[in-house]
């Protein structure tokens, strides 16, 4: 007893010091190491937060916290501050519990520490149902306590590293308070201190940089390297600069035969946070290829538009990279316009020998900030996070999260589909300030002339937003969920399908769909092991 009275009184005189310290701070700047910030303080950052005396002192704390946690100091945009930002936001718009604040709630610090998950799991609760293609809808039992299960994949977050993670909470009293199940390999503490390792990355910073004006290329949206801005006019086009590969390209447009290695084109069009169309584009070597990224220095090309006029011209370092064995490279057009295009584009060695070429049509659509709308559909099996934050505009990264296209569109049986669909300008619910979205899903065969395709519908189910993650955007938000194909009891057989997603907005009335087409290869069952061999001896 007497220990635990100890412990009470030295708690109170914990709060007794701490508020004699927080008396002369303002409200506002008492408050801050309180809100979700207090994820992501490091214990060192908490004791010296409990010594700050004055507003003055305060901000310089505050500034230098944000400054250690910037991937690039010095420059106008704190990447990781905006993606903090974007979080809280979302937490506080979906996560609020009564009278608390989204963003101070349990689903918030995971969603802080870890980013988003790969998939959510649910089961339990009163009519809770999961939507599966071709197999209707699955009713879980009504008396399970609800439980969301947060889906981290193997190598999804850098925090993690290699290690999966399950993430389960239970809404225990069924009054919409989610409550963190710990056991099952979860420790908040850990995932807590592997966290504040990968996002605080300037440690030794000391004090603030000061600002200075980056090049324009370094602050270029790209994911490789810095891009040029895109315009039809002659002099901003770009030009070659080897002129092996300019010969290459003009033969290849007039090639009856492709005597490279085999690519595909993947692009969209989409709006970023600021509402500036962009196109991001890439460049897919399926594994069956047999390049290595290694053998790849330089990413080159040409974009015309429908008169034959050259609108772009590329040739650049390039560094590939790798997506369940397959290979790619991408990187964003700005200022291209709606229209017709065809692109012709390739990758070579160091000695400017071309290695993989490809030409396609590229028709882009118009998708303007003044407008409702939704982009092209998106269809990929690999979905994760990145170190750091994204620039605005970046190839197919959203913040913290990457999505790698599968540029030749072919997926098993077994896989798990991520479909991602930007919905621009939807109606805004009042009464929540958020769109009020439902997608149904359609997955068309291919079939024949005398005998039309099975189409496999799944019911019409309410969908998510996302809010695009980076600066506050102007009414862009994602669709982006997952078709677990591998959970289905009878898999698809193989051959060609269209995917089709519609998206009904329930406040405009309006209602948009988007489809594309893909190929599913059937996973051969694995082989039974030999019968064991024995041997007796007499």
């Amino acid at each position: 007893m007497k220990s635990i009275i100890r412990t009470l009184i030295a708690c109170i005189a914990l709060a007794i010091i701490a508020g004699s310290a927080f008396a002369q701070l303002s409200p506002e700047v008492q408050n801050w190491a309180r809100g979700p910030v207090q994820f992501i303080l490091s214990p060192e950052e908490q004791s010296k937060w409990n010594q700050i005396k004055t507003d003055a002192d305060a901000k310089a704390f505050i500034d230098l916290f944000w400054a250690r946690r910037d991937p690039t100091p010095g420059t106008p945009v704190n990447e990781y501050r905006d993606s903090f930002d974007s979080a809280v936001k979302y937490a506080d718009d979906h996560f609020s519990e009564g009278r608390r604040k989204g963003s101070l709630t349990e689903r918030a610090r995971i969603l802080i520490l870890l980013g988003a998950p790969s998939r959510i799991e649910r089961t339990g609760g009163s009519a809770s149902s999961i939507a599966m293609p071709g197999e209707g809808t699955r009713t879980t039992d009504q008396q399970q306590i609800p439980t969301q299960i947060w889906v981290y994949e193997t190598g999804k977050s850098p925090i993690l590293g290699n290690q999966p993670l399950r993430v389960a909470f239970a809404d225990q009293f069924q009054n919409n308070t989610w409550t963190l199940q710990r056991g099952g390999g979860i420790d908040v503490a850990d995932l807590t201190r592997r966290s504040l390792q990968a996002t605080i990355v300037n440690p030794n910073l000391t004090e603030v940089p000061k600002p200075q004006a980056a090049p324009a290329a370094e602050r270029a949206p790209s994911s490789q390297q810095s891009l040029p801005t895109m315009t039809p006019a002659a002099a901003s086009i770009g030009a070659f600069k080897t002129e092996s590969l300019k010969t290459a390209v003009e033969q290849f447009k007039t090639a009856k035969t492709n005597p490279y290695k085999s690519a595909g084109i993947t692009y969209t069009e989409l709006l970023s946070p600021t509402g500036d169309y962009y196109v991001p584009l890439q460049l897919y070597v399926p594994k069956p290829a047999g390049l290595t990224a290694e053998q790849v220095t330089t990413f080159f090309g040409t974009i015309e538009d429908s008169s034959g006029n050259a609108v772009a011209i590329f040739e650049e370092p390039a560094t590939l990279s790798t997506s369940n064995g397959d290979l790619f490279f991408d990187r964003s057009l700005t200022n291209l316009k709606p229209g017709t295009y065809k692109a012709t584009l390739g990758l070579s060695d160091k000695d400017n020998k071309p290695v993989v070429m490809t030409t396609q049509t590229i028709e882009l659509k118009p998708l303007a900030k003044e407008q409702a709308g939704i982009s092209r559909l998106v269809l990929a099996s690999d979905v994760h996070q990145t170190d750091t934050a994204a620039l605005a505009g970046a190839p197919y990264a959203f913040g913290r999260v990457k999505i790698v296209p599968k540029g030749d569109h072919v997926f098993s049986n077994k896989d798990e589909i991520t479909y991602f669909v930007e919905v621009v300008n939807p109606g805004i619910d009042p009464a929540t300030n958020m769109p009020k979205l439902q997608v149904k899903l359609e997955l068309v065969g291919a079939g024949t002339k005398d005998k039309p395709g099975r189409t496999i519908s799944a019911p019409i189910t309410d969908a998510t937003p996302l809010p695009l993650t980076g600066a506050p955007g102007v009414g862009q938000y994602a669709i982006m969920a997952g078709i677990p194909l591998g959970e289905m009891k009878t898999p698809l057989p193989a051959g060609d399908y269209t995917l089709r997603v519609k998206v009904y907005d329930q406040v405009s009335k309006q209602s948009w769909t988007a489809e594309q087409s893909l190929k599913l290869a059937a996973i051969a069952p694995a082989a039974a092991p030999a019968a064991a061999t024995t041997t007796s001896s007499k």
